[in-house]
């Protein structure tokens, strides 16, 4: 699993833009990218922003996680400015029923927690390992308790030909990262070691110094 270091956070931007420039360039017609929540939403809808509208109008996103009690992740992107180039029908978002999408992802960005955490796929509070894309988690030991995830299942399966990039941005995550690197624990206590199977094609992004 390379690293990719970036100078700061704001810089995603501009990688995420690079990445999709590419992509677009090497695939005709949809192309499909999961998206996180959380702080790293608003560099990643900048990064969607400065792409040229010929690009913008091919994308189909997902969300990987919603919140479903409180302020909720679509605001977030709403929040960064996501209606000024897309319209609403192009993003997919999770929610109480089980199946978020029936295309394979290309790309997939993650925002990795300060304890391994991959959308709402907390350490110890696994969700129903029955067959399934999305489950409902009623308990989440982050606020709010009520949300809807992509689950293990469901990357395993939509994520199995994509590139796949976690994100460890800010020096709170830095622990998460060293322990993702020593690579002597399972998904079970650190969710982002799921992705660390030889069968993704996984890339890390930080801005965290060696």
């Amino acid at each position: 699993m390379r690293i990719e270091r970036i100078a700061q956070p704001k810089d995603l931007s501009r990688f995420v833009a690079q990445d999709l420039i590419s992509l677009a360039r090497q695939k005709e017609g949809t192309l499909h990218i999961a998206l996180p929540g959380g702080r790293s939403a608003q560099y990643l809808v900048e990064g969607l922003l400065s792409l040229d509208a010929s690009i913008q109008k091919r994308l189909q996103l997902y969300l990987v996680d919603e919140r479903l009690d409180g302020e909720t992740n679509l605001a977030t992107l709403l929040q960064a400015g996501f209606e000024e180039a897309f319209d609403l029908k192009q993003l997919s978002i999770p929610s109480t029923t089980d199946r978020l999408s029936s295309s394979l992802f290309d790309r997939v960005y993650l925002g990795v927690g300060e304890d391994g955490h991959i959308a709402s796929l907390f350490p110890h509070h696994w969700p129903e390992k029955s067959q399934v894309q999305v489950a409902v988690i009623e308990n989440s030991p982050k606020l709010p308790r009520r949300r809807a995830t992509l689950t293990f299942f469901g990357f395993s399966t939509l994520a199995e030909e994509a590139k796949i990039f976690l994100l460890f941005l800010g020096e709170g995550k830095r622990e998460a990262l060293n322990r993702l690197l020593a690579g002597n624990e399972q998904a079970d206590t650190l969710p982002c070691m799921f992705f660390a199977d030889p069968q993704f094609s996984s890339v890390i992004i930080t801005d965290l110094k060696e």
